[in-house]
């Protein structure tokens, strides 16, 4: 298995950094229905959670047949590579490691597109049109806002990215730090391009519930029929289905979230720049990415984990090296508490 974020020792009051879960926590009306809902249990839930399909799909203004659900979005990754291959695909680099893993466990021919750190990890259109010409893809990957850099592209930079490839190509678009961010997301895209995309969305980051495991993908009709003559029934759980019809009703949440994370991205940022041991690359999302200028990330870990913080190392992506870390936002007493670690740190 690869390896992801969150702490998993004995301290049970770490603050781990390491993983990018929303800090306001599970919405009160949510956890409300949820435990309202346990008498539900008793019962086997929608074979494909149509009803809640039903309600994405009107909340977002799609058709039905255009919404997926996931066992979060990790089983959507396996789904997608799994009913559109094999082939070959273009993987635009430092990215999650899942979509490699998925790829390959299919019988994927995997070329990467590796984004410069010179260039702040920014994709060039440019060069990405020629590796795109060169490789001939059956599909594409791209993460936005991209994990571990945070990189967010707005709906016409993606638009553009698409315009100007093969209509032969599908996109992935991973969504599932969209929410954070100050960008409304690639919907848009699909309502208008005439490419295939797909576009993942993750229920548990913004809305804190990873251990719930629900997620869902809106695309193209025949990109969503031809996964789901691939998916196993029953995926997804009867809470998990509640979760999945409440979470766009979240809509005062959802704003303070946004508000929140803004207002303290900027500010975590603009206090990482102080640090002269350490390079912080700018963010549109709920994480940053880091780079010491000396040592290993490895190092940084063991000793704040002695200060009962936790972070994520960052040499198993592509890439990166052994300097890079990443860093959720958490609630502000943590995340000063985080600053002031790493000010003294090897000061």
């Amino acid at each position: 298995m690869n390896k992801h974020g969150g702490y998993t020792g004995e301290n049970k009051r770490m603050v781990d950094f390491s993983v990018n879960i929303n800090p306001l926590g599970i919405p009160e009306t949510i956890k409300k229905k949820l435990i309202d809902g346990i008498d539900e249990l008793v019962k086997y839930p929608e074979i494909t959670g149509c009803s809640a399909i039903a309600k994405i799909a009107q909340d977002l203004g799609v058709q039905p047949e255009q919404v997926i659900l996931g066992n979060g979005a990790i089983e959507l990754i396996y789904l997608f590579a799994r009913s559109n291959g094999p082939g070959k695909a273009l993987v635009i680099q430092p990215t999650f490691n899942e979509y490699e893993r998925a790829l390959k466990l299919y019988g994927w021919d995997v070329e990467y597109y590796r984004m410069k750190e010179e260039n702040d990890f920014i994709i060039d259109p440019v060069e990405l049109e020629k590796v795109l010409s060169k490789t001939k893809p059956q599909a594409v990957f791209l993460c936005n806002p991209n994990n571990p850099t945070g990189i967010v592209y707005s709906n016409a930079f993606i638009a553009e990215l698409i315009e100007k490839s093969s209509d032969e190509i599908t996109w992935f678009l991973d969504e599932s730090f969209m929410d954070f961010s100050n960008e409304t997301g690639g919907l848009a895209l699909i309502k208008e391009a005439s490419h295939r995309i797909f576009i993942l969305k993750s229920l548990t980051k913004f809305y804190a519930l990873p251990g719930l495991r629900i997620g869902y993908g809106v695309g193209n009709p025949a990109v969503i029929k031809q996964m789901e003559c691939f998916k196993e029934p029953w995926t997804i759980n009867g809470l998990g289905l509640i979760a999945a019809t409440a979470v766009y009703d979240e809509i005062d949440y959802a704003k303070k979230t946004r508000d929140y994370i803004e207002q303290e991205r900027y500010r975590i940022y603009n206090e990482l720049k102080k640090i002269t041991t350490i390079k912080v690359y700018q963010s549109g999302t709920d994480f940053h990415l880091c780079r010491l200028i000396e040592g290993t990330a490895a190092d940084l870990k063991r000793a704040i984990e002695l200060a009962g913080m936790s972070i994520r190392t960052c040499e198993d992506f592509i890439g990166l090296d052994a300097s890079y870390f990443r860093i959720a936002i958490k609630q502000p007493a943590e995340n000063d508490r985080l600053l002031s670690f790493l000010k003294n740190w090897r000061a």
